[in-house]
């Protein structure tokens, strides 16, 4: 098993749940997740490396939400000592230093802000760019407050696995609730090709507005996770609870 750079998985995920309503990615592979590297080895050497710890799908599945929406270091610590009989050399699931490091998402920011103004070739890039990555980052902001919670877990046999198992954990999450996203309160200031830097101040402006009339609301979420016999539970499929959030900003989430 390896390590997912997290930031840039992230930030692409939050450009995508920003600006159009998100298509999720297929399910995680179960034959992939479930055979973390020489798993049946390094169960026995953690026995001497420290106690076993124990946690039920759900709590894990909470500590993934808050890493994926939060990158907080906590959480993936807990998840790190949790994780230590999944992998033979003592590994980490998560780099604890790169998760705190702003640099790497400050630069997707500016990407980002790159993208969005390259259709609007008459806006003052120079005077516009701040405005715009104030924008997304604060809509970031307001993902990273949502509150998942587990709620049960239904657990099956994992049939790419000898022995493994397979839990689909419910959770819901408590979101901001959003009227419109920024790309929506943008149109009605017209062709992004013809937009000026007026126009689009204008139009950032009142997107914030409507940030700050931000209420709240309930949506669930599904998360799976994996596990060899008798080994933690894990995923590299977390990531997608970031685009189910922000799609619950907007009202547009399924249950199914």
């Amino acid at each position: 098993m390896s390590r997912t750079p997290l930031p840039n998985s992230v930030l692409a995920a939050l450009l995508a749940a920003l600006l159009i309503p998100a298509v999720l990615t297929p399910a995680f592979n179960p034959a992939f997740a479930a055979k973390p590297t020489k798993a049946a080895k390094a169960s026995k050497a953690s026995k001497t490396r420290a106690p076993k710890i124990v946690m039920k799908p759900e709590q894990v599945a909470e500590l993934y939400a808050r890493v994926a929406l939060k990158q907080d270091v906590e959480a993936a610590t807990q998840l790190n000592a949790y994780s230590k009989p999944l992998y033979a050399n003592n590994e980490d699931a998560f780099d604890l230093k790169d998760l705190a490091d702003t640099t790497s998402i400050e630069q997707q920011y500016q990407g980002f802000a790159d993208a969005i103004l390259a259709d609007m070739p008459k806006v003052d890039t120079a005077k516009a760019k701040p405005a715009v990555i104030a924008a997304i980052k604060r809509v970031n902001q307001l993902a990273a407050g949502a509150q998942c919670r587990g709620l049960s877990n239904t657990e099956r046999a994992n049939e790419y696995v000898k022995n493994g198992r397979i839990s689909d954990v419910e959770l819901e999450c408590t979101v901001p609730a959003l009227s419109a996203r920024m790309q929506d309160v943008l149109a009605k200031k017209g062709d992004p090709a013809k937009l000026k830097t007026k126009k689009l101040h204008e139009g950032l402006t009142e997107f914030d507005r409507l940030l700050d009339q931000a209420g709240s609301r309930v949506i669930p979420a599904k998360m799976t996770l994996y596990a060899p016999k008798g080994q933690p539970w894990s995923t590299g499929g977390y990531n997608e609870i970031i685009e189910v959030v922000h799609n619950g900003m907007y009202g547009e989430v399924s249950a199914d």
